[in-house]
């Protein structure tokens, strides 16, 4: 497994799905639907001891170059898993995790359940059922890239859409933690260490924060 590799694979899953991207947009036209959201890991991510998938929400805006691959997988790349968010909670948590793990920062992949975001926040409606079409990406995503341990930063409010993807899987309770605040999730193409916990900002406020990264450590 390679960088060079994965970013192939990736790239011909997202080819293959341009005319459904440009379809999404053609449809809202009036809108301001960024993305698609498009890997493209760096070389970094396939060396760690445990390589860590991150699956968050939607972004919070993006490029909007819908019929140009490379040039939104670049755009990830650019991003480089948020170096100039140094301070935000979902990227400062994901750095501790990294570290957690044994591995060095900002060699994650990460990806999100929604490709699109609205208004650089969180698709609803007419939006969510069009842009949850492609949700089955994710399967594609994770085969390519074969996480150790995958996280869902996405909370409780994206459970079902989890379901709709990974038919048949399970929420399994950890310890003594509220499922809506972190389980385990069970499925044949999920890694087995899969976990779905609130996002960042709310494992923050919720001061959940040290107790998940505890839990991580353990594993």
């Amino acid at each position: 497994l390679t960088a060079m590799t994965i970013n192939e694979q990736l790239k011909q899953i997202y080819q293959s799905r341009i005319n459904d991207f440009k379809q999404i947009v053609k449809k809202f036209p009036d809108d301001d639907l960024a993305g698609p959201i498009l890997m493209s890991p760096n070389d970094l991510y396939v060396n760690q001891p445990k390589r860590l998938l991150i699956v968050g929400q939607q972004t919070n805006g993006w490029t909007y170059h819908v019929d140009d691959i490379d040039s939104q997988m670049k755009t990830y790349e650019e991003f480089n898993l948020g170096v100039d968010y140094y301070s935000s909670p979902f990227w400062n948590i994901t750095r501790k995790l990294e570290l957690t793990l044994g591995n060095v920062e900002y060699s994650c992949a990460w990806t999100n359940i929604n490709k699109f975001d609205l208004d650089a926040s969180r698709p609803y409606g007419d939006y969510e059922i069009e842009i949850s079409k492609l949700d089955f990406i994710l399967i594609n995503e994770i085969d390519i890239l074969k996480p150790d341990i995958c996280i869902f930063f996405t909370g409780p409010s994206f459970d079902q859409r989890i379901k709709s993807i990974f038919k048949g899987v399970s929420f399994d309770s950890i310890d003594n933690w509220e499922n809506r605040q972190l389980c385990r999730l069970k499925h044949e193409k999920l890694p087995q260490l899969t976990f779905r916990t609130h996002h960042p900002k709310s494992l923050r406020i919720r001061y959940l924060e040290d107790d998940f990264i505890d839990l991580i450590k353990r594993q």
